[in-house]
């Protein structure tokens, strides 16, 4: 073993250093297991996904960002509030990307005291004491608070997938955000209203929730999340992350498939294959579909439907 990966990295800039080109050579993106071969340690890597620097996007697996201030000192200096997409790291929730910038609250009357400085995106609110917890040392919007912020600044898909985490992970329930939502006032209110609208905890991961938004934005059929199915032909039973049953059509994502573990990756094929010993039709879509070509996910989930696809060419691209 290598000498990186001799001796355990816990100071989260120097494991930083290690991770970044390793993901540049892997698309941005990183399994648990590789970083361990690298030699980052659990509690840098921990680190590093509560500044954001790090986004955990999927269980066990991480893009890997640029490095940003430590939202505990920023916080305590300037007596801030750690909010936006970094409370959602701050509370150890998926995040679609890692960050650009530390995010940070001040009231409004405060924030003439703050020049601007690189790597830090100042908000102007007045929060009240119930939109405010203290975790891990530091002041930070509520997980509603904060998904709420999202849903009315940030991008449709990324505030669903959030939003959808917190109650996944039962930050709050999805009749707490929906009237949240409901009592929201003020510009954004309509965005809001349409985050809520799409929320679907059954989706089972940010990549999930990513991908029923696009197919709502482009309007295709709304799916049945984590459907139940039962292979006659083989006897087996589960669920699927996306179906439509009078169409007996199944779309599946893959988060990482290439570097999961052995036994996922065998179990994914097995259940595929029960799925078109069924007769339903199957497409598969990864991180990388979705992320940096939805065009090709659409295409290919009209093909799957039997709908008419404008550009024939735009579905056979991807194998040529």
């Amino acid at each position: 073993m290598g000498s990186a990966a001799a001796t355990r990295h816990g100071c989260p800039m120097d494991a930083l250093a290690l991770l970044t080109p390793a993901a540049r050579d892997n698309r941005g993106v990183l399994t648990r297991t590789q970083t361990l071969a690298l030699g980052v340690s659990q509690r840098a890597l921990a680190d590093l996904v509560s500044r954001g620097s790090v986004a955990r996007i999927a269980r066990g697996v991480y893009s890997v960002g640029d490095s940003l201030p430590n939202p505990r000192r920023v916080a305590a200096a300037w007596r801030a509030v750690i909010s936006f997409e970094s409370a959602v790291a701050w509370h150890g929730v998926e995040l679609p990307a890692p960050l650009g910038q530390l995010h940070v609250t001040v009231p409004r009357r405060r924030a003439h005291e703050f020049p601007a400085v690189p790597g830090i995106r100042l908000h102007r609110a007045d929060l009240a004491r119930w939109d405010v917890d203290f975790v891990n040392g530091a002041l930070v919007t509520t997980p509603l608070r904060t998904a709420l912020d999202l849903a009315r600044h940030a991008p449709i898909g990324e505030a669903v997938a959030i939003a959808d985490a917190f109650i996944r992970l039962r930050h709050f329930t999805e009749a707490d955000f929906a009237a949240a939502a409901a009592a929201a006032k003020g510009p954004g209110r309509l965005r809001i209203l349409t985050v809520a609208g799409l929320v679907d905890p059954a989706c089972g991961s940010v990549l999930e929730s990513l991908t029923r938004v696009l197919l709502w934005r482009e309007g295709l059929p709304v799916p049945v999340t984590q459907l139940s199915l039962k292979s006659p032909a083989t006897g087996w039973v589960g669920c699927i992350d996306f179906g439509w049953p009078d169409l007996q059509a199944v779309l599946e994502c893959d988060g990482y498939a290439s570097n999961a573990p052995r036994d996922h990756f065998r179990l994914d094929r097995r259940r595929w294959s029960a799925i078109t010993s069924s007769g339903w039709g199957l497409a598969v879509v990864t991180w990388f579909d979705v992320t940096d070509d939805p065009a090709y996910v659409v295409g290919l989930v009209r093909r799957l439907l039997g709908l008419d696809v404008a550009d024939q060419a735009e579905l056979t691209r991807i194998a040529s």
